[in-house]
């Protein structure tokens, strides 16, 4: 099979020297580019069998590494962790959003940078390597990929329910909460996407992605939270 040249810049991009370039094909290949190519592959069973990995690997990272931390605060820190937003982060570092396999229609509507395609693809990248590498070599690129973002999450205590933990910042700060607002909403109806702003005091603090409100504000809370700890240090 003649492979795409984005598939080769992906290995180049993970550094990881995959045996089967199958693999990385359908990791790569969202499904609007299977759809437009009438092809039968997408890397949603891949994406399914990453997000296991990830979550075992990074389970197992916080366990050794944070101690003091009890199961509670360790599914949250997990949580925190293994969510769009962050997965979307470090798939911008790898430059992934440049190398998928995508269909004309997605990629004029930002799907190339959409925080839901790039976490997805990152998962689905994870699952390859796992299939093609082993454990040993997944874990690796897990580890060197997120163990410095996860370290930082923790020691700005990002281990809590995001909103609740911005509202009391902000009630002690200012003495009002943050407000959610609905910016945009895409996709279909029966697979929409809600991004939501949160704003403190009138002035935009984060944003966030998800199926649902509900999601969305945790992930904008998510990012608040960032700045405006760091600010406060």
């Amino acid at each position: 099979m003649s492979f795409p040249e984005n598939i080769y810049k992906a290995k180049e991009y993970l550094g990881i020297n995959f045996k089967d370039n199958n693999l990385l094909f359908q990791a790569l290949t969202h499904r609007s580019y299977s759809f437009e190519k009438d092809l039968s592959v997408t890397n949603e069973k891949l994406e399914f069998l990453g997000d296991s990995v990830l979550n075992l690997v990074v389970t197992e990272y916080i366990y050794h590494k944070f101690p003091e931390l009890n199961e509670g605060n360790l599914a949250k820190l997990r949580a925190n962790i293994v969510n769009a937003n962050f997965l979307a982060e470090i798939a911008k570092k790898l430059s992934i959003g440049e190398v998928l396999l995508m269909g004309k229609g997605a990629e004029q509507t930002g799907g190339r940078t959409r925080v839901s395609v790039l976490g997805d693809a990152l998962e689905a990248i994870i699952g390859a390597i796992y299939l093609d590498q082993g454990m040993e070599a997944t874990k690796e690129f897990i580890l060197n990929n997120f163990k410095t973002l996860i370290d930082e999450r923790e020691s700005l205590g990002q281990f809590g329910d995001p909103k609740t933990r911005l509202q009391e910042l902000v009630m002690a700060k200012y003495g009002n909460i943050p407000r959610y607002r609905i910016v945009d909403e895409f996709g279909p109806v029966h697979d929409r996407n809600f991004v939501v702003k949160v704003y403190i005091n009138e002035k935009s603090w984060g944003h966030g992605t998800g199926k649902s409100k509900k999601k969305a504000e945790q992930e904008a809370a998510k990012e608040a939270l960032v700045k405006f700890e760091g600010e406060s240090k």
